[in-house]
């Protein structure tokens, strides 16, 4: 599968000399963890609850331990937990761990010859064969899965099984390569390409693990499907790997993707296909990749959901660049990588022997030599490293990504705009946020996102959350920055992007960054009045300036932020123009134009930290210029002219800055002028800013014509338009809609001169509306989405709004919980029970609503037996999605335009 058998016999030679501290170190793991064959296997599945694996004190992981099932104990604080939701996620990590261990099991032996690690291998996979097929495939997060709550995970658990066998395997199946083919491999292959996920790094997995079972099952068309066909490897590599080698969801995924797509690349030539060299060399290019953006304490920076400072000591990474190594073997920047990664830095566990096959969790960065590293090594690593020394790392500009990082001080000093690729769905609203850190100072920083079964993942979602521009009190909406100019000279370095952050609104942020301090000019350009707020997070206060507590306004939506915000306060005493801000070691200067407002407030800090307080500065024009300046040398004076020069006096003679169109100037003192230029693409005129959305094709709302006083008098009478939800609008979970009972649906839509109405009948048998709970024990969302309900959403001229609806047994009430701007739309809802199943009919005030809407309306499918939704019927379509993660949420750009008819 990944090795030809003359290959293995070269590695056979090389692990018994150069790497055989390696091999040593991985049978001694086995020899202490796995001491017999008795292996232990859970019966139950894995299950994902927002509590499970993590410590109810501090929200930190608890440690994985594989051989403690019923005792897991809290790294940080020490507590140890006993709780059957805890064992349940422990399950996850130890069902990956033993897959791995079957691996390291198998290629010992297939490398040694020890019979021992032989027959070690054997029965990890007998006995996951005698198990697999009595794991329920229900009550998923992500896709179906026997084993897992994700396929994803069962995909990484099949290809280490199917690795195992297939190292095993001496160019013929026997007994027990067999019994997995036939109990665990051809069933897992089935769920895992029922699933399709489109773009995701998990699917790179699932193209993975199809891939390695086609081999074992001698399925061509699933090796083709693996490597040319929709979410194969060729497709990842054109499309979701940039141009500049980073996975597009950021730095955390690259290093989970790339992994993933090493297995395919390896596959993909051991079975002859071929690729284009550019997409191989884009390939190639990424294993460096996480080294040009590292911060100064050798972290990857925390953009978008990734895990907060998180270091880059991790064998993972180092068996990365050693695999890359192998593929590009006069690479500096591999090689200095290593030579970072096995450098000084203090003892401790690297955390192997607790691995849980390529579904990580990173620790803290530890001394590693090459006897940490896992079993892709001892199969593919070179013998001998070159030789070589880590040094500075430089400026880099990650064009695809849209990340630009200036680097000084032989690269003490880190500043960065994050601009371009907005990340996909793990992307943030964040285009043109900053970055400045300092050694181990982070100045200005992103901090990532907690879990994804917390509230506060919504904080981290926004804008606000950010070093990055709002507008209106709304997160900006999924955009692409562009970047217009990079430049690099005499000292100095400057980078220029800007993007259309809201419809109208196009904003461009220029850094430069001279000896000893940053200037940061950002301006903005609108087709109307806007508010904008730039958050500044800094824990600091400004010169001569008193502060008073005050209600800040802001956006509605969860993903806003401003829910998040305590301890609220504004600036009195002055229009407080220009702001003085003073931080250990760093002092800051701010101007900004006309007269601002300078807030203060306190919000969720990075994930397991305590909150932290921030500033933001508040504009009110269709124009303006903020430009602020940081110095890192303990001094600083800034004076901007009337006509936009800039001044600093940071540890010398003063220097002047002009942005002249499309250069950046700069005068030193003795009169020397230097240009920086690095124009990059032309730029859209305001009046051709992106569109964050259009709508056409309306439907018409017409007026009822006879009284509708309760429940089904609207279905009955004949009026209003009407949707027939069937097949084609159900997103299913595990089960298709035919095996979910073809379930169907009728939504009526019309209006009264004083209301919106929506009746929506449901045909089912057994409907189960669960009562009301304080909270979901599962993850973040509403407790209410896993109940048969439905929800509406609705959004017009500057407004959007849902409801989510349950029916209480009982009586004729429903429940209804509201979000964004529901709370100022009056709106009542009724039920009945039916003899074919229920109905709803809700009343929305018209005169809230303007002329023109958008609409959408969706049921919940929730069997009394599950712990999770099965299914959700969508009017507008359900487009071939799955109801998977489809929670109280839907995308404004699905709801369907509607137009009231004219009366």
């Amino acid at each position: 599968m990944l090795l030809s058998r003359d290959s293995l016999a070269v590695r056979a030679a090389v692990v018994g000399g150069p790497l055989q501290p390696l091999a040593s170190s991985l049978a001694e793991e086995l020899d202490r963890l796995l001491p017999d064959e008795d292996v232990f296997v859970p019966t139950e599945k894995a299950r994902m609850t927002r509590n499970g694996g993590r410590c109810a004190r501090d929200g930190a992981f608890l440690e994985f331990d594989p051989t403690s099932p019923r005792s897991h104990r809290c790294s940080v604080c020490g507590t140890v937990y006993e709780d059957d939701e805890h064992y349940r996620w422990w399950i996850m990590g130890y069902q990956l761990w033993l897959a791995e261990r079957a691996v390291h099991a198998s290629a010992l032996w297939r490398l040694g010859g020890v019979d021992r690690h032989r027959r070690l291998a054997e029965a990890i996979l007998t006995r996951l064969a005698s198990l697999y097929l009595r794991y329920p495939n229900e009550d998923n997060v992500l896709g179906p899965t026997r084993v897992f709550f994700s396929t994803y995970l069962e995909s990484i658990w099949l290809l280490q099984l199917s690795v195992a066998v297939n190292l095993l395997e001496d160019g013929e199946s026997g007994e027990i390569g067999d019994l997995v083919r036939e109990r665990i491999i051809v069933p897992s292959t089935a769920l895992i390409a029922s699933f399709d996920e489109g773009g995701s790094n998990r699917q790179v997995w699932n193209s993975a693990a199809l891939g390695a079972a086609g081999v074992l099952l001698d399925q061509p068309a699933l090796i083709e499907r693996a490597i040319h066909g929709d979410g194969g490897l060729a497709q990842f590599l054109r499309t979701a790997l940039l141009p500049d080698g980073t996975w597009y969801e950021g730095e955390n995924y690259h290093l989970f993707a790339h992994r993933g797509l090493w297995y395919l690349m390896i596959l993909a030539e051991h079975v002859g296909a071929t690729l284009p060299s550019d997409l191989v060399n884009r390939f190639e290019s990424g294993f460096a990749a996480p080294l040009k953006t590292a911060l100064p304490d050798f972290t990857f920076p925390s953009r978008r959901d990734s895990q907060y400072r998180a270091s880059l000591r991790q064998w993972r990474l180092a068996e990365s660049l050693e695999l890359g190594l192998v593929r590009s073997p006069d690479s500096p920047a591999i090689a200095n990588g290593l030579a970072s990664v096995y450098g000084e830095a203090p003892a401790g566990d690297s955390a192997r022997w607790r691995s849980t096959a390529e579904a990580e969790r990173n620790v803290p960065g530890v001394r590693l030599t090459r006897a940490d590293l896992g079993w892709k090594s001892l199969l593919f690593a070179l013998p001998q490293l070159p030789a070589a020394l880590a040094g500075p790392v430089g400026s880099a500009l990650m064009e695809g990504q849209g990340f630009g990082v200036i680097r000084r001080d032989n690269d003490r000093v880190y500043v960065a705009l994050d601009y371009g690729h907005s990340g996909g769905s793990h992307g943030h609203p964040d285009r043109l946020n900053l970055w400045l850190v300092i050694g181990d100072q982070r100045v200005f920083e992103d901090v990532g996102t907690g879990s994804y079964v917390e509230r506060a993942l919504h904080w981290y979602r926004s804008t606000l959350a950010h070093n990055a521009p709002l507008v209106d009190g709304k997160s900006q909406e999924p955009v692409e920055g562009t970047l217009r100019a990079w430049d690099e000279r005499d000292g100095y370095a400057w980078i220029d992007a800007e993007a259309t952050v809201a419809d109208g609104v196009l904003v461009r942020r220029s850094l430069l960054v001279a000896d000893g301090y940053l200037i940061d000019r950002l301006e903005w350009k609108a087709d109307r009045h806007i508010t904008l707020d730039l958050p500044m997070h800094v824990d600091s206060d400004l010169e001569s300036t008193e502060w008073q507590s005050a209600e800040l306004p802001g956006g509605s939506g969860l993903e806003d932020g401003f829910d998040f915000l305590t301890q609220t306060e504004t600036a009195i005493g002055s229009d407080a123009r220009l702001g003085m801000v003073a931080l250990t070691g760093v002092v800051g200067a701010v101007q900004v134009d006309g007269k601002p407002e300078w807030w203060r407030a306190v919000a969720p800090g990075p994930p397991r930290e305590q909150p932290r307080r921030f500033l933001i500065v508040r504009s009110r024009s269709d124009h303006g210029v903020i430009v602020s300046t940081w110095s890192w040398t303990g001094r600083l004076d800034m004076e901007i002219s009337d006509t936009g020069v800039i001044t600093v006096d940071s540890r010398g003679p003063r220097i002047a800055h002009e942005l002249d169109g499309d250069t950046w100037r700069v005068r030193e003192a003795d009169g020397t002028v230097v240009t920086l230029d690095g124009r990059r693409q032309p730029r859209p005129a305001i009046g051709d800013l992106q569109s964050t959305g259009t709508r056409d094709a309306f439907r018409v709302i017409r007026r009822v014509h006879h009284p509708i006083t309760g429940v089904g008098d609207l279905t009955t009478s004949g009026d209003g338009a009407r949707f027939t939800l069937g097949e084609g609008h159900y997103r299913g979970t595990e089960a298709t809609w035919t095996e979910a009972g073809s379930p169907t649906a009728t939504v009526v839509v019309a209006a009264s001169p004083d209301e919106l109405l929506i009746e929506t009948s449901v045909a089912t048998s057994a409907p189960d509306f669960v009562g009301a709970r304080s909270e979901n024990p599962l993850d973040n969302e509403h407790p209410d989405i896993n109940s048969d309900g439905m929800q509406i959403h609705l959004s017009g001229d500057g407004f959007s709004a849902s409801w989510l609806l349950v029916p209480e047994p009982g009586s004729s009430a429903v429940r209804a919980t509201g979000r964004d701007d529901a709370g100022r739309i009056p709106f009542v809802a009724s039920w009945l029970r039916t003899p074919t199943g229920w109905s709803l009919l809700a009343r929305i005030d018209r005169r809230t609503l303007g002329k023109a809407l958008a609409l959408d309306v969706i049921i919940n499918e929730m069997p009394g037996w599950r712990e999770r939704r099965r299914g959700q019927l969508v009017m507008s379509g359900a487009r071939g999605e799955s109801a998977y993660l489809r929670g109280d949420r839907q995308d404004l750009a699905r709801l369907i335009p509607m137009v009231f008819r004219n009366e």
